[in-house]
Formats: structure tokens, sequence, C-alpha cells
């Protein structure tokens, strides 16, 4: 990410968020925001049946919260400050427009760092379904 697209976010406006904070909840309606980690570390938590579950942890540098600011879907998982602080832009649907037309990078490292993403979660299920093959043939179960 280039200096000059950092300052301009710290510009937009950053808070300061406590150890435990939650940015956003799983199932929360979408509030056209994502987020910019600037210093700390936010967790990304999912619910699962067995209680909730860390699914990813991110650092400064990173954004995240992007699909719900997208699409307008309820917000898939919970993110919540890891460490004693974080620092986080806010950046919502009108800012995202202004800094894709000033800055085509910030959108190009936004869509790569999305379809990582996307990409790593295939390779999961994947690895998943096989082991459920695995799991069913060895009961006999095809």
């Amino acid at each position: 990410m280039s200096n000059r697209l950092v300052e301009f976010l710290q510009k937009v406006g950053s808070k300061e968020v406590a150890q435990g904070e939650e940015l956003f909840r799983d199932g929360d309606t979408p509030d056209d925001s994502m987020y910019f980690i600037f210093s700390g570390e936010v967790g990304i938590f999912k619910k699962r049946p067995d209680g909730e579950k860390r699914i990813n942890t991110l650092g400064a540098g990173s954004f995240f919260g992007e699909m719900a600011l997208v699409n307008s879907r309820p917000r898939l998982a919970t993110a919540r400050v890891l460490t004693s602080t974080a620092r986080v832009a806010v950046i919502n649907k009108e800012m995202l427009l202004k800094l894709a037309g000033s800055s085509p990078q910030f959108l190009f490292n936004l869509l790569k760092y999305s379809v990582s993403r996307l990409l790593a979660a295939e390779d999961k299920l994947q690895r998943v379904r096989e082991e459920l093959q695995v799991e069913k043939r060895n009961r006999g179960v095809v």
C-alpha cells in the first residue's frame, strides 16, 4: 500500500479501538463500511455449533469487511480487536468510490486480497469435502 494512500486514509478518519471491542458481529445488518488496520491486530471469528472459532488474524496494512460494503448482505463473521488497542480507518461506500477513482492501486489491492481469501476458502472447502469422502469410505458408505 502506498504511503500516499495510507496518509489519505489517516486523514479521512481513523479511530482507536480497545482490546475485546467488536467492530461488527456475525449476522449484523451491513452498515456500508469496511476497515483498514493501521496498527494492532483484529481477529475474525465465525459462529460454529460448538461455539465461536477464530478463522483469521489481521494486522497493520490489512483490510476487512469489504463484502458487506460491496454486496449489502449481513456480516459473515465477527471482527474483534485482539491487541491492547488497534487503530483502524472506517471506509464507507462513498469513500471507496473516491479511492477507486484516485487510486486504482487501492482497488486492485482490495480485489487481489479478496480473491486470495476466496481461493483460500475454496481450498479449505475442497479439503473438507475430501476428508468427508474418506470418512464415508472408511464407514462403508459411498
